[in-house]
């Protein structure tokens, strides 16, 4: 089984999965969180070290209180364990789940990519300032790439990939008529989280199904729901690191639709994570021929549908159709090698 088809196989993700995730990215943020010394690089030259301290402690004591609302949102959304997986055994739990070289690949871009410290509630404040610079960062893939017991230069290479695909995407899109007016990736995640992370509790617990799935993904930073098909028997399954593109082909209708109807930030975003992956994995031009294969398919069935809602008299929606597809070219470009 070549690299393509062991990462179409494997890379859907379950309840299990995402509590693994979600459990990891928390532990990982309470580390960086005791570390970070963000809250004013300026201002810290200027200050006693007891002020330092207090300074610290505060800032470290906010980060704290946003990842326990984010990880409560988080599991309430997806239905998982309130609690996440204790830190002593989470490295216990990647022994049992018995990785594959891609599924572990997919979890690393997930990691990796992971934008924290936004607005998830719209009336808190004790967490609307929080700084995550350079250093922060580093502290986070550090806590991550030893529990995956990876090499950091992996995760460092998964950021790059990512946000170099979204921003070259973005500038091939943008134009007069297809202005993008967000250009960087965390502004492209807003759009995409906005109705979820700018909520409360009380409203998101109303969201059912695939809805509820959708936004207790949006909290854990990425993933796109399938519904049947990829050899699953029914139901709901999260693929992660792009592998919603990689799926398209062999998807159910219903899942078919469901890509067809995402927004172009997250059709976005799943482009730029699986560009992350095929970077990490190194893939020979025969694989990439078969990624610019799927990619094409979804671009002319997402033409095909913007013709149609343009003899409709729907041009808005003709419009988005008209910007994904031009997502997928400038994604085919860059595998290729000549969007610059």
């Amino acid at each position: 089984m070549n690299p393509i088809e062991l990462f179409e196989s494997e890379n859907g993700f379950g309840k299990d999965d995402l509590l693994l995730l979600a459990s990891i990215k928390y532990w990982a943020l309470s580390f960086e969180a005791k570390q970070s010394e963000s809250y004013s690089r300026l201002r810290r030259h200027f200050m006693s070290d007891d002020a330092k301290a207090q300074m610290q402690q505060a800032h470290s004591q906010a980060k704290m209180i946003w990842t326990d609302q984010w990880y409560k949102m988080t599991s309430m959304l997806l239905e998982i364990d309130s609690t996440p997986i204790a830190k002593e055994l989470l490295q216990q739990k990647l022994i049992q789940g018995n990785l594959n070289e891609s599924k572990k690949i997919a979890i690393c871009v997930e990691l990796a990519t992971f934008t924290p410290y936004s607005q998830i509630d719209k009336d808190a404040s004790e967490w609307r300032e929080l700084a995550y610079d350079e250093q922060d960062r580093k502290c986070y893939l550090g806590f991550c790439s030893d529990l995956m017991n990876e090499e950091r230069s992996k995760l460092e290479t998964a950021v790059k990939e990512y946000n170099l695909c979204i921003e070259r995407i973005v500038k091939s899109v943008s134009g007069p008529d297809y202005t993008w007016v967000w250009v960087g990736v965390g502004a492209a995640l807003l759009v995409l989280s906005a109705p979820y992370l700018a909520g409360s509790l009380g409203g998101l617990r109303g969201l059912r199904g695939a809805a509820r799935t959708s936004a207790g993904l949006a909290m854990l930073g990425g993933g796109s729901v399938a519904s049947g098909g990829l050899g699953m028997s029914g139901g709901h399954v999260v693929l992660m690191a792009g592998g919603a593109i990689l799926g398209y082909i062999p998807g159910s209708t219903q899942y078919k639709q469901r890509l067809i109807e995402m927004s172009k930030e997250e059709l976005l975003l799943n482009c730029g994570k699986l560009y992350a992956a095929i970077k990490i994995l190194g893939l020979n031009s025969n694989d990439m021929l078969s990624i610019c294969g799927k990619a094409l398919r979804m671009q002319a069935e997402l033409e095909s549908k913007s013709d149609f809602e343009f003899t409709q008299a729907n041009g808005e929606t003709a419009k988005q159709l008209d910007i994904k597809a031009l997502v997928m070219r400038s994604f085919r470009q860059l595998l290729r090698g000549d969007l610059k």
